[in-house]
């Protein structure tokens, strides 16, 4: 998870902020990785791995993230959402399936619906795109608030390791996440989680492509709601915490795999 310069990124410059994305593999579709809060493109080395051998694979840093520029501005799901159409159709990919984790996936289920001839199909790995339950939303706008103060990087670390981890996961690789999250830029942090959290990005009804919602065990949504609020999706549970990707590869990769088999 390292955001030292990696030389195999290409650039791609839209209106003087460079975006930096990994472009390999070839086959047809094109999957395109959109990585979650204050994370970065290398989030998914094990599904790059997997999937670049019949697939061109496109993972992208969001800009504020990772090895792409950070403007001193504040960061929205229309800004990445705004990006990503633009990336797409800069590099050329025809109709990509688009695999978005957390905040990643409110962007990819942003540019569907304002972009539905955009891509074939999606992939939603533990998006936050269910409403937050009324008992905790305090907690949220001070969690955010206190991402504002001197102690950013501190809160930050600790919010993604009572949160986003169970006492299952490993240690060393809930660490290694936190301590690579807390790295973000402050304005980053508390302007894209609370756009992130703001239900005007993911009202409900049906999504435009054909979808898959994988959900981890400390999501508190239920299959039957997520089925609800987004009807026609397919919603599939692994037993990990939110960062599946990281903790159960092989089996996200094996989820993924059999929905690419019902893509046209």
């Amino acid at each position: 998870m390292s955001t030292q310069t990696s030389p195999e990124l290409k650039t791609a410059n839209r209106d003087g902020v460079h975006l930096r994305y990994l472009d390999i593999g070839s086959g047809e579709p094109a999957l395109v990785f959109i990585h979650g809060w204050c994370c970065n493109q290398s989030m998914w080395g094990d599904q790059i791995e997997a999937f670049a051998p019949a697939h061109r694979i496109i993972a992208v840093d969001l800009r504020g993230h990772g090895e792409s520029d950070k403007p001193d501005q504040d960061y929205t799901i229309d800004q990445f959402a705004g990006d990503m159409a633009w990336l797409i159709r800069e590099i050329g990919l025809d109709r990509p399936v688009l695999i978005g984790h957390s905040m990643g996936g409110v962007t990819a289920l942003k540019l569907v619906r304002e972009h539905p001839n955009i891509a074939r199909a999606a992939v939603f790995v533990d998006a936050g795109i269910m409403p937050i339950p009324e008992e905790i939303r305090p907690l949220i706008g001070q969690t955010i608030e206190a991402l504002k103060s001197p102690a950013y990087r501190e809160v930050a670390a600790n919010v993604v390791k009572q949160f986003l981890f169970r006492e299952e996961s490993p240690p060393e690789l809930r660490d290694e996440v936190a301590a690579s999250m807390a790295t973000a830029p402050q304005r980053v942090m508390h302007t894209a989680i609370a756009s992130t959290l703001s239900e005007e990005n993911y009202p409900p009804g049906p999504v435009p492509v054909l979808s898959l919602f994988v959900k981890a065990a400390t999501l508190q949504a239920t299959e039957e709601q997520l089925k609800e609020r987004y009807p026609g999706m397919e919603v599939a549970s692994v037993d990990a915490g939110h960062f599946i990707q990281l903790e159960k590869p092989a089996e996200l990769n094996t989820l993924i795999s059999d929905f690419l088999e019902k893509v046209d």
